[in-house]
């Protein structure tokens, strides 16, 4: 029974399962709290009430058994995100998706993700400019990262700088796609 489950909850988000599961019976919290079961989250834009309750009850929780984290909102990502600690927490976080999120929090959050052992895929949509390529450096120190995909847009206030990296450092991605101003 659980094994099927499992492959039904594959397909739905934590949320929708949370809501439609969790208050049903004791055998569904009981699974639903399995440290197997790996987590998908989708936050997409919400109330700040139904944020709150879903942070409390969901992503707090469970955030050492998330595996896929997709935020929609650029206020969510600092609250969620808001220190080193809890990022460090997300232990089985393998693929984050920011979508609509402020450059400002980006340092923070991709600084930490280093220190994540499964981490290999990231997606940003950023909302304002960037002034500096750096951010690409700091992608590039990844050490697992395999996926990531970049959509922004540059505020040129100087000539274009390039990014300077030593000839032995490495990245290990094998898929960059960049949507914004890039130059080579």
């Amino acid at each position: 029974m659980n094994r099927i489950l499992y492959e039904i909850f594959e397909y739905l988000d934590m949320y929708h399962i949370y809501k439609g599961f969790f208050n049903l019976n004791k055998r569904f919290n009981d699974f639903l709290n399995d440290s197997n079961f790996l987590i998908k989250i989708n936050i997409l834009p919400m109330s700040k009430s139904n944020f709150e309750s879903y942070k409390k009850n969901i992503v707090t929780p469970n955030r050492q058994r998330i595996n896929i984290f997709r935020l929609s909102n650029q206020f969510i990502a600092e609250n969620i995100f808001s220190s080193p600690n809890i990022i460090l927490r997300f232990i089985s976080l393998e693929i984050l998706i920011l979508e609509n999120i402020d450059a400002k929090y980006l340092d923070k959050i991709i600084n930490y993700l280093i220190d994540l052992p499964k981490f290999h895929s990231l997606s940003l949509s950023i909302v304002d400019y960037i002034q500096t390529l750096d951010l690409f450096v700091q992608i590039f120190r990844l050490s697992r990262l395999k996926y990531c995909k970049i959509i922004y847009q540059r505020k040129i206030i100087q000539q274009s700088s390039s990014i300077k990296r030593n000839k032995y450092s490495r990245s290990p991605i094998q898929c960059l796609i960049i949507n914004g101003d890039f130059p080579y």
